[in-house]
């Protein structure tokens, strides 16, 4: 009987490691920055990670604090890019472009916009993605809900799911 448990252990542990994987391929990722600065900036970013590592993505370095701008990156021999790839080694790099969130009327309500630039380790654009997302809630009195804070994070859903998109490829 302990020779049958025995097997039924193997044959199960076997058909565990031969699973196929996930049609993600985990991945070194470095953000560089996101321009914006306003509340919604940080729901993108935190919707945009957080759809990546749901997601099997792999490990993303947030170095936005480092203050490297994905345009040094572009020059990969320039010191300032190889100091900052030394210190955050990756397999590409991040940077996040959000304009503030706009008005778009009585029937789309806040709109919310973001281009993600993806490089390569040796600074070439290897995706520009661009998305946007409304949400026309609105604001109510005595309601907690806000309208750009939702459209930003939908609006990184979208984002991190074309970035998956390219990255299986």
């Amino acid at each position: 009987m302990r020779v049958l448990l025995a097997v039924v252990h193997v044959l199960a542990l076997a058909a565990c490691a031969s699973a196929p994987s996930s049609g993600t391929r985990p991945r070194a990722l470095v953000l560089v920055e996101a321009s914006g600065g306003s509340p919604e900036t940080e729901a993108f970013v935190g919707r945009f990670l957080s759809v990546l590592s749901d997601r099997g993505a792999g490990n993303v370095a947030d170095a936005r604090l480092a203050g490297a701008k994905l345009e040094t990156l572009r020059d990969p021999s320039s010191p300032e890019a190889v100091r900052f790839r030394s210190a955050y080694p990756g397999d590409g790099y991040l940077g996040f472009d959000l304009p503030p969130c706009t008005f778009a009327g009585r029937a789309a309500g806040i709109k919310c916009a973001a281009t993600v630039t993806l490089l390569s380790p040796d600074g070439k654009e290897l995706a520009k993605l661009e998305t946007s997302a409304s949400n026309s809630t609105g604001y109510s009195s005595g309601s907690d809900a806000n309208p750009e804070g939702e459209a930003s994070r939908a609006a990184a859903e979208k984002a991190a799911k074309k970035l998956l998109a390219v990255l299986t490829r």
